[in-house]
């Protein structure tokens, strides 16, 4: 076949066009070729961070990365990695954690987040199921129970009581409680009868003060106490709560504590005015409480006044008497200097 001039210039510019072609598609090619080899290179994993409570900001590497917990960070380079928490008035628990990424996996991390003016607390005891008291209030838990990062720092009195049961000594446990620390208490508690002589434990109470304030007297195990019931129209009464009174001042660093129990007069605010006016005519400054309209004179087996009851650290009675005599100061006296070990 013979081609014409013109026919051998589009047969080359045919060649020139395929050529063209074939070099497009090798570039193509050596294109692809080298993003699979820098995706190859690129190896990634990803990171699982959650936190208790919640809300913790996220650094990777020491940097916040605008993540709080819990979240999943992805697209984490292969490697070793610090990943810690942050966050406003707490102290995060561990403080960091090296953790190795791995190629398409994803790791976890857990941190605690603890309030920095918290602290953790273990109380338990010979006997389940004691009611727990934190400074000289019940609260709504029984041994054994561990207050986990929910108790003030401080120092705090703790004890323990439970119905029928004296306590062993020590009665009571003073505690520091700091951040990221367990403080841990034991208490030993013996089956113990109620009744009113020496040795016995009295009955619980709960009642309130003239100042409007609720005592529960088992919350006070631990320390030295008396119990004295009065009336205002007790002649006897009127002459021992002034003595009460300087026995109080005197043993008051030893942490003598005094329940004043008013049996008498009117329930309610009218009675209250009665023990304020007690009060400020004999210039009493320990615990007054409202026994009226209330079952302690009877659970107590008051019949006759004044009663005055000297309690020891356990909660068992040491002194018990009815009435009051000249020798009686003196004699309250004795018996708290054997407590206190004067």
């Amino acid at each position: 076949m013979i081609l014409t001039e013109k026919g051998k210039k589009t047969t080359k510019h045919i060649r020139a066009l395929e050529l063209i072609a074939l070099s497009l598609v090798f570039s193509l090619s050596l294109c692809t070729c080298s993003t699979k080899n820098l995706v190859g290179i690129q190896k990634t994993g990803a990171i699982f961070v959650r936190s208790a409570p919640a809300g913790g900001d996220i650094l990777l590497d020491h940097a916040l990365i605008g993540r709080q917990t819990p979240d999943t960070i992805f697209d984490v380079a292969v490697g070793d990695h610090v990943i810690s928490v942050t966050k406003a008035g707490y102290l995060s628990s561990p403080d960091s954690v090296k953790i190795t990424v791995k190629e398409d996996q994803t790791d976890t991390v857990e941190f605690i987040l603890l309030e920095t003016d918290k602290g953790s607390l273990k109380v338990s005891s010979n006997v389940d199921g004691a009611t727990i008291c934190v400074d000289n209030q019940p609260i709504p838990a029984v041994t054994p129970h561990l207050f986990f990062n929910n108790v003030p720092v401080g120092t705090r009195i703790i004890s323990a009581f439970k119905e029928g049961h004296s306590n062993g000594n020590p009665a009571k446990e003073v505690v520091s409680i700091a951040t990221r620390d367990t403080a841990e208490v034991y208490f030993t508690l013996n089956p113990t009868e109620v009744g009113k002589t020496p040795g016995n434990i009295t009955p619980d109470f709960i009642l309130q003060d003239d100042y409007g304030f609720w005592h529960r007297f088992y919350a006070y195990r631990g320390f030295v106490t008396i119990i004295n019931f009065w009336a205002e129209d007790c002649p006897n009464c009127m002459k021992e709560l002034p003595h009460l009174q300087e026995i109080y001042t005197e043993y008051l660093s030893d942490s003598l504590i005094i329940f004043g129990i008013n049996y008498g007069g009117n329930f309610g605010q009218e009675g209250f005015e009665v023990i304020r006016r007690v009060r400020e005519e004999k210039g009493l400054t320990f615990t007054l409480l409202g026994g009226v309209g209330t079952n302690v004179k009877s659970d107590y087996e008051v019949t006759d006044t004044p009663v005055t009851i000297i309690l020891d650290q356990g909660g068992k009675i040491y002194y018990y008497v009815v009435g009051f005599y000249s020798f009686l100061p003196g004699k309250l006296k004795q018996k708290l200097d054997e407590l206190f070990g004067k």
